[in-house]
């Protein structure tokens, strides 16, 4: 009788708990690629920068590209 009773409290709970991604709000394209240059070069390292790209239009989407040059296989 208590778990009935309980889940009676729990379902109209459950309700109040949601998530619209409507409410996240619309992706800042003006700065989505601001610094992420700079940002691929310190993840890369001293490897160096083998393609960046970056792109963030309404319609296309927010796209980041960053490869590093492969290491070259160096013996210590």
């Amino acid at each position: 009788m208590k778990y009935l009773l309980s889940l009676f409290l729990v379902v109209p709970l459950a309700g109040c708990i949601s998530f619209n991604s409507s409410d996240a709000g619309t992706p800042d394209y003006a700065s989505f690629c601001e610094n992420k240059e700079a940002q691929c070069r310190e993840i890369c390292g001293s490897e160096g920068v083998q393609a960046f790209s970056c792109k963030a239009a309404p319609r296309e989407g927010l796209d980041f590209k960053c490869e590093c040059k492969k290491a070259t296989g160096k013996s210590i």
